[in-house]
């Protein structure tokens, strides 16, 4: 757009190029850290495919990012962790279907475990079921045997079962996967339009936060706080940030 030529890669340009995204000349908004971040990832990522090489680290890419950082960077925001009488709070809003069974499977499971969103998605009934499995679940007399893989690598994580069949994780899971019928392949799949049949198409990891926000509504926890106010409190990792916040272990082992 400025006429300068696109390529062989220029740090000069590229950190021009930045700047404009942090405080454009014209009308356009400004870019967050961010995705300013993923631009330059994108680009040399294209460059790469070319067979170019960009040195991120260029003096003047590197220092011209870290002003961007300090300059415009917005804090990182907290987000509330939900603890144990919030889920039950939460779990009184779903419906007593197919759709609420798998939902009240993914709070507990994903509560219990403190699992990532990602992780609770990505979950398959055995082991290697499918070729974009994150993992597989065990129910075992005692609780259920998660084997994970997550951003840390292979992980086991061990769900006992509950005081209370209203509140127990590993019967929240096993009432999902009777009604549903899965015995093969993502544990978390989508339900049929009329709401009778579990389909074969795994859930996304928004489906966990779409969730979570919809039950902090349905439940008006927060009610000081507007809707947007309390809907940008929670996210997916409300629920792994709730399981660390309530452990009675000692802080360094959460």
């Amino acid at each position: 757009m400025r006429g300068a030529a696109p390529l062989p890669p220029s740090p000069e340009l590229i950190g021009l190029y930045i700047v404009d995204l942090a405080a454009p000349q014209n009308k356009a908004p400004a870019l967050s850290v961010s995705s300013i971040e993923r631009r330059l990832s994108g680009l040399s990522w294209g460059y790469t495919q070319r067979g170019f090489d960009l040195d991120r680290k260029n003096r003047h890419i590197a220092t011209v990012l870290a002003g961007i950082r300090r300059k415009h960077a917005r804090p990182a925001v907290q987000k509330e962790a939900i603890l144990p009488e919030d889920i039950r709070t939460m779990l009184a809003t779903l419906p007593h279907d197919l759709r609420g069974l798998r939902d009240r499977a993914i709070l507990l499971i994903g509560f219990a475990g403190g699992l990532r969103r990602s992780e609770i998605v990505s979950l398959d009934h055995g082991k290697d079921d499918t070729p974009d499995s994150g993992g597989w679940v065990q129910v075992l007399e005692g609780g259920a045997l998660l084997t994970l893989h997550g951003k840390t690598g292979w992980r086991e994580v061990e769900i006992g079962r509950g005081s209370s069949d209203q509140t127990c994780p590993v019967h929240a899971l096993t009432q999902w996967l009777h009604f549903a019928r899965i015995d093969f392949g993502p544990i978390f799949v989508a339900v049929s339009r009329n709401g009778l049949k579990a389909t074969s198409e795994r859930l996304s990891d928004k489906h966990v936060v779409r969730l979570i926000k919809r039950c902090v509504e349905d439940a008006g926890m927060h009610p000081e706080l507007s809707k947007a106010e309390r809907l940008l409190l929670y996210s997916g990792h409300s629920l792994r940030a709730g399981l660390a916040s309530s452990a009675e272990v000692d802080e360094r082992y959460v």
